[in-house]
């Protein structure tokens, strides 16, 4: 790609923090057609279009806080004869085209001869590693709170956590679920008043759930480095979260709180029995409260089937024993669609909506 002396400027608009005087490493491009620039190393750029190539600049960043934004400047690097590429930074949430991605910096980027380009940016990692990861469309679990012990936090069963996602947030608290709406701009999130459940607990769940509440109050700065999410309240109070493994039904021993008897009636466990699940390779085993039993099945994501079980051949007494062996193991075999949300599993029936068992790791 040629750069021609005495060519147009090259003007990119792309997001950071206002009147930031350290150079983010930062990666932007857009599509339609498909551009790239990356100030992921100090002092440089390199400004890319598949079909012309790429060239680099060197130059570094110059804030302009009463503009909100700061400027990259640089000229063609070696010396060379060309325009240079001047590169204005400013926070502000990008919608990517292309993936649906929101990233937290906007671009604009005027090319020699008049043509406009626009894309979005996003952050990468101090040694040039992967990006950081957007705050929506992902589960974060709560790794530490202001005021409260972090094993304690680390330990909670299940683990307290919230999820952005299309406008609206949902989580654990610590002792009871909730939901509402957020609004973002640039690095501040804003929840509206949330609803939820409202159950009672003891400690330390009770102290948990008002430090996290505490700090969802009203508008929240975020900021996520190194895969970590930090939430910062207008009080100071913080939050420190990461992001949760996907949902896996394998490596847990599962203990059924709860299975339909048939009747559409979800009904705990008999006093004195213990139902299980484990799944593994394909086959499902536990206790079914009386026998052990053992069955294949196979899943399609969120989708299961399970074939009938063999068990033991053991006749158990106690009033319901052997009746509720029989009425748990019919609807683990009825169950089509699964999913693990803050610790637990749920079973349902095919449509979804009728519960065919829940458990919680053992």
């Amino acid at each position: 790609m040629r750069w021609r002396a005495g060519g147009a400027a090259f003007l990119l608009l792309a997001a950071a923090l206002p009147g930031a005087a350290e150079e983010r490493p930062l990666l932007c491009s857009g599509n339609e057609p498909s551009w790239s620039v990356d100030l992921t190393q100090r002092g440089r750029a390199t400004f890319s279009m598949p079909d012309q190539g790429s060239a680099e600049f060197w130059g570094s960043a110059t804030p302009l806080e009463h503009l909100g934004e700061s400027v990259w400047r640089g000229a063609p690097s070696g010396g060379g004869v060309g325009g240079e590429l001047v590169v204005f930074l400013r926070d502000g949430a990008c919608n990517d085209t292309m993936s649906d991605i929101v990233h937290p910096v906007n671009a604009r980027v005027s090319l020699p001869g008049g043509r406009f380009l626009a894309g979005c940016c996003r952050i990468a990692s101090a040694a040039g590693g992967p990006a950081t990861v957007p705050l929506e469309g992902r589960l974060w679990r709560v790794e530490s709170l202001s005021g409260q012990d972090a094993r304690i936090v680390a330990s909670a069963r299940p683990p307290l956590t919230i999820r952005f996602e299309g406008g609206r947030t949902d989580g654990f608290s610590g002792c009871n679920r909730f939901a509402g709406n957020y609004t973002l701009a640039g690095n501040r999130v804003t929840l509206g008043p949330l609803a939820g459940t409202m159950m009672a607990c003891g400690e330390p769940d009770t102290s948990l759930e008002n430090a996290f509440r505490g700090v969802l109050a009203g508008p929240l700065t975020y900021a996520i480095a190194e895969g970590r999410l930090t939430l910062t309240s207008q009080s100071g109070q913080t939050a420190t979260l990461v992001e949760a493994p996907p949902p896996s039904l394998e490596g847990v021993t599962w203990e059924v709180t709860g299975f339909n008897n048939g009747r559409e009636a979800v009904v705990s466990p008999k006093p004195g029995t213990s139902l299980t699940l484990s799944f593994a390779g394909g086959t499902v085993s536990g206790s079914a409260g009386c026998n052990t039993f053992r069955a294949p099945y196979t899943v399609d994501g969120s989708r299961i089937s399970i074939q009938p079980a063999a068990t033991t051949r053991k006749t158990c007494k106690g009033e319901g024993v052997m009746e509720q062996e029989r009425q748990f193991l019919a609807a683990l075999a009825a169950a089509k669609v699964w999913t693990v949300r803050d610790d637990m599993l749920d079973m349902h029936f095919e449509g979804g909506e009728t519960r065919a068992l829940e458990a919680r790791p053992k």
